[in-house]
This record gives structure tokens, C-alpha cells and sequence, in this order.
């Protein structure tokens, strides 16, 4: 090997070091960059979800179901028996008796008040699963975004990877004709650029799925896209309690309301095993004389109590109590494993981002130069660019995992509520 290629070897070498040394203060000085710069950043990113979010035919549709809850709480605040009127008039013998009648259903057992607290429960939960339907539209737009940014990206990669191997079994053919390199050489650059053209044509097919995806989830099919954040705010500064954050998730808060309203369904169906009676009173004439009657009702619960319709509601209530621990188990998980996963992505994409990504572009022209200088065999020049581009490839998608991770941990954490406007009190 030549001095020169020594000394070239050598730049390459003290490019990566020099930019490893200084990825500590780079670092550092990234973290602390103030948080009102990220909102601002992403006011546009922010307008894009909640246009789209509001406009999900899952989140309307969660809306009408809100609106649904409402009409139902009006009608379980209305009482449940109306009073009946009742004419009677008969002729027995020249004997004339005609009386008036009204009669009222007592809510013995206060049916009303138990349908009204069912009817507030299904208000609640219908709240919840708006908000939770809003989250979970929220991180599918977030994770389409992304996927479609990191395809881009990758195509982008794709595209410079194809043009680097058709100029490089270009001059590889120039030099066999000159003498400098053999057909075996010639041979690999052009199946090199042959697999760097396969690599391209499925690379710009992920990217046009991940754009039909998009358009599916926001049903336009041309709109400007807002760009993905490029400051992520470090999860540790500020620390949140587990337990209480979890307990405030509207998954949880979901999962809690179905609770309440299957204790609300038990005192439902109780109040059905409580006989309503009914009082009438009735006044009229018979011949001449006067008549006036009172009449008192009762049923009698014996053919059916209800009682399997109580127990069937108890056994609902245990069945979503049971459901609820689970959710909570699963929230507490999901967010544990959130911010452990977002800590790790945004830590290693910083330091690629102030080590190595401004040094990959210029060892790809450098490996060219000593190619071309033939200090380099025409295999160790594909390993090494090869190396290159497929670090290159792995830190775009590492990127899109960190925005994956960063979308995850806004929803697990329960951040998301910043972005996200509720209108499910608007209506």
C-alpha cells in the first residue's frame, strides 16, 4: 500500500474521531434547546392533526355517538309513566252511570333516578371513547406521516445510490478499455448497478404505498404536508408519576366508565324487580246521585323478580372491572415501554446526527478519489460504499423510528391532549 493511501486512509479515520470528540458538547448543547421553540416549530404539524383528526369518519362518528348520549340523558330525566285518562259511561234499566277517570304509575323504587345515572354513565363513556378514538386517529396520522417521510427519504437514498453505481460501471468500463482494471471488475460494477436499480424500483414502491396510505387516512389526495419535528424534547425533564398519569389516560377513563355504567345498569334492572303501583281516581253521576272512586293497584312480582336480570348485571360489572385492571395494566406497560423506547431512539439519533451525518457524503466522494486513483481495489471500494449507504440507510430509518417512538410516547404518556383540541364539549 502507498503512502498516499496511507494518508488518505488516515482522513477518513480522523474525519470520524474529531466528530466523535465533539458529539459530548454537541449533544448537550442540542438538549437544551428551549421547549416554546418545539411548539412553534410544529404549529403547522399541529393545525395538519387536528384538521385531519376532526375530519376522521371515526372520530365523527365517536361525536355522534356523544350526541346520541345526550338525547339520552334528556329522555331518562323525563318521568317514566304518563297519567291515563279513562271515560266510561253505561245504561243498565233506564239506569245511567257515566264517570271520569285518572290514573297514575307511581316510580316506586326511583326507575327514573337509576335510568338517569345510566344515561350519565353512557354520556361519560361515549365522552372517553371520543377522546380515546382522537388518540389512537392521532398516532395512525403521525405513523403514516412518518412512514411517508422515511420512504421518501429512502428513495432519495435509492435514487443517489443508482446514480453512484451507473458512474462507477461507467468508469469502470473506461478503464478496461484503458487497461487498469479487469472484466472481473467489470463484472461487479455492473452487477452492482444492476442490484442498485432493483433497490431503487422497491424503494419508489414503498414510497408510492406509503403515500395511498396517507391519502387513505386523511382522504385528500393533493394537500401540503407539514414537515416532522427536528427538536424532540428529552422525556427525563419532565418526570411524570406513573400511576396517576395512567389513571387519567382516556383509555383508562374509558375502561373506568364502563364500570360505572354497568353499576349504574344494576340498579337498573333492580328497579325493574320493584312493583310500581297505581292510583286512580274516578268521579261521575249515576242517575242522581254522585259517584266518586278511588282504586289502588298493585302487581304482584312473582311469575318474574328480575333477579337473573340483576345477577346478569352484576356479572357485567365484575366482567368490566376485570376488563378495566387489564387496561391499566396495559396502559402502564405501554407507557414504561414508551419512554424507555423514545429515551433510546432520541439519544441515538442526536449523537448520529452531530457525529457522522455530515462526514458520510464526503467519504463517499473520498472513496471515489482513491478508487479512481487506484490506491483502492475495485472490492474493498464496493464493500466500503456499500458500508456507507447502508449506514446512510440506517439512519433514516432510524429517524422514522424516532418519530414512531416520539409519536408512541406522546400518546402513552398522555402529552398528545396539548395537541389534540376536544370538541366533544362543542356539541
Amino acid at each position: 500500500m502507498t503512502i498516499r493511501s496511507h494518508i488518505r486512509r488516515g482522513l477518513i479515520i480522523s474525519i470520524f474521531a474529531s466528530s466523535a470528540w465533539l458529539a459530548q458538547a454537541a449533544l448537550a448543547e442540542t438538549i437544551k434547546t428551549d421547549a416554546s421553540s418545539y411548539i412553534q416549530q410544529n404549529a403547522t404539524l399541529h393545525n395538519w392533526l387536528n384538521k385531519n383528526v376532526d375530519n376522521n369518519p371515526s372520530v365523527l362518528a365517536a361525536l355522534s355517538a356523544i350526541d346520541s348520549a345526550g338525547f339520552q340523558q334528556v329522555a331518562a330525566s323525563k318521568a317514566l309513566y304518563n297519567p291515563e285518562l279513562e271515560f266510561d259511561t253505561e245504561s243498565v234499566d233506564d239506569v245511567s252511570t257515566t264517570t271520569l277517570g285518572i290514573s297514575q304509575t307511581i316510580d316506586w323504587g326511583d326507575s327514573r333516578g337509576a335510568k338517569s345515572s345510566f344515561a350519565n354513565s353512557q354520556r361519560l363513556l361515549a365522552d372517553m371513547a371520543f377522546q380515546s378514538t382522537q388518540r389512537r386517529i392521532a398516532l395512525e396520522l403521525l405513523a403514516s406521516l412518518s412512514e411517508l417521510y422515511t420512504a421518501e427519504a429512502l428513495k432519495s437514498l435509492a435514487e443517489q445510490s443508482d446514480s453512484l453505481m451507473q458512474r462507477f460501471a461507467t468508469l469502470a468500463k473506461q478503464r478496461f478499455d484503458t487497461g487498469d482494471l479487469g472484466r472481473v471488475d467489470v463484472d461487479l460494477a455492473m452487477l452492482s448497478s444492476a442490484q442498485a436499480r432493483f433497490k431503487l424500483a422497491d424503494a419508489m414502491s414503498k414510497q408510492i404505498r406509503a403515500r395511498q396510505n396517507l391519502m387513505a387516512l386523511t382522504g385528500v389526495t393533493n394537500s401540503e404536508l407539514p414537515k416532522m419535528p427536528t427538536h424532540f424534547p428529552d422525556p427525563k425533564s419532565q418526570s411524570l408519576d406513573v400511576d396517576s398519569t395512567v389513571q387519567q389516560l382516556p383509555q383508562m377513563l374509558e375502561a373506568t366508565a364502563a364500570v360505572q355504567l354497568a353499576q349504574a345498569n344494576i340498579k337498573v334492572q333492580l328497579g325493574q324487580g320493584v312493583a310500581k303501583p297505581t292510583v286512580a281516581l274516578r268521579a261521575g253521576r249515576e242517575e242522581s246521585a254522585e259517584v266518586l272512586g278511588l282504586t289502588f293497584s298493585m302487581p304482584f312480582q312473582v311469575r318474574n323478580t328480575f333477579k337473573a336480570e340483576v345477577d346478569a348485571a352484576n356479572a357485567q360489572m365484575i366482567q368490566a372491572e376485570r376488563e378495566a385492571n387489564g387496561v391499566y395494566r396495559a396502559l402502564k406497560n405501554r407507557f414504561e415501554i414508551a419512554d424507555a423506547s423514545y429515551d433510546l431512539s432520541r439519544s441515538a439519533w442526536l449523537f448520529w446526527e452531530t457525529s457522522a451525518a455530515n462526514t458520510l457524503n464526503e467519504q463517499i466522494l473520498l472513496l471515489e478519489r482513491i478508487w479512481k486513483a487506484g490506491e483502492l481495489n475495485t472490492t474493498d471500494y464496493l464493500i466500503q460504499l456499500s458500508q456507507a449507504l447502508e449506514t446512510k440507510a440506517s439512519a433514516i430509518q432510524q429517524r422514522g423510528h424516532l418519530w414512531t417512538d416520539w409519536s408512541e410516547w406522546l400518546i402513552a404518556t398522555g402529552r398528545i391532549q396539548h395537541w389534540l383540541l376536544n370538541n366533544a364539549g362543542e356539541k
